[in-house]
């Protein structure tokens, strides 16, 4: 019985996966280029079973340059079917190894603007897909300043949830070394955006951060938007607990019907996820905005990717750092909970 479900469990997170490919191209002056600094984790699957030792103890770091053609759909990243066609497809026009933390601070210290876009990928996700989502997300959400992806060591395999949440620990100094280094190495705030299990990891660095006594790294994210975590809720307000002050504006995007996190919740013992909740009391007296998505399901990837797939969402988030604000956006058509639970707009 337990094989079956684990059976039928992987075959239906095997709906998310994509190819693990990244294509070179030249640059094609119709083509849109977004700019991304990577701090990765992961290595080169080369064997069926190579995740199992995928977890590099260095990170390296990256510069590339992401190509989105003309005909790019909102929401939508284009897969090359065949050669690599800039005017129809996503690659990469521009890769630049940087050598060493001090190389990457400096290119960040340098760049135009005074923030950060951080963006932590979520399960299941290889480098590939993690690179070019959030090329895809910079692009369709115009996200100004700085980009920055900590890519941490998913297998990128569907049955590899357990060992997903392990990386997840593994990735936890990482993580806070490069807050701290963007903290108090460049003049940057941060903002951060976390996908699924990468909302795990970013809550586990925060409470690092704060029981290490490490607050004014705390004190330079300016907010940080969570779209469908993947995160037991009791966890999540102890986590809260241990961090004190959350950074604002704190957002987070769920769905009722995301059935990703319904199979994750079936993984953890029936334990509802933070990006699903059914009852705004599991998110009383947390000072956190939830922003119900729940009728922008598209049937794509479990309705798990509804956030950067769904125009409307698209629309709403990209609002939200034009102004930085939430007061000014237009949330009627959402259910919007606040820190007590009570309705703000519906």
């Amino acid at each position: 019985m337990r094989k079956t479900i684990f059976v039928a469990i992987a075959g239906l997170f095997a709906a998310c996966s994509t190819p693990d490919t990244i294509s070179f191209a030249a640059p094609d002056p119709a083509a849109t280029i977004e700019e991304i600094y990577v701090v990765t984790q992961q290595n080169v699957a080369l064997g069926r079973d190579a995740f199992r030792s995928d977890r590099s103890t260095v990170a390296r770091r990256a510069r590339l340059s992401v190509s989105i053609p003309p005909s790019h759909e909102l929401g939508q990243i284009a897969w090359p079917d065949g050669p690599t066609d800039p005017l129809t497809d996503f690659a990469v026009v521009d890769f630049t190894l940087l050598d060493d933390d001090v190389a990457l601070e400096r290119a960040i210290a340098a760049a135009e603007g005074d923030t950060v876009f951080l963006f932590v990928h979520g399960y299941n996700t290889t480098s590939s897909e993690a690179l070019y989502r959030f090329a895809q997300i910079a692009h369709d959400f115009d996200l100004p300043d700085t980009r920055l992806m900590f890519s941490w060591a998913s297998a990128g395999v569907p049955g590899a949830y357990v060992y997903d949440r392990d990386s997840v620990l593994f990735a936890r100094d990482d993580l806070v070394a490069l807050l701290t280094d963007i903290a108090r190495k460049t003049d940057k705030t941060i903002n951060v955006m976390a996908h699924s299990m990468g909302a795990m990891l970013t809550m586990e660095a925060m409470r690092q951060l704060a029981i290490s006594d490490n607050r004014d790294v705390l004190r330079r994210i300016e907010s940080t938007t969570f779209l469908s975590p993947d995160l037991d809720p009791d966890i999540f307000r102890a986590q809260a607990n241990a961090v004190g002050e959350l950074p604002q504006p704190f957002v987070i995007l769920h769905s009722q019907t995301d059935r990703a996190l319904r199979l994750s919740s079936l993984l953890s013992g029936g334990r509802e996820r933070v990006g699903g909740i059914s009852s705004a009391a599991d998110v009383d007296g947390m000072n956190v905005t939830f922003i119900d998505i729940t009728n922008l399901r598209d049937g794509s990837s479990l309705d798990h990717m509804v956030a950067f797939t769904s125009p409307v969402a698209i629309t709403v988030l990209r609002q939200m750092i034009e102004q930085d604000a939430l007061r000014e956006t237009e949330l009627t058509q959402f259910l919007v909970l606040n820190s007590d639970g009570s309705i703000l707009a519906n």
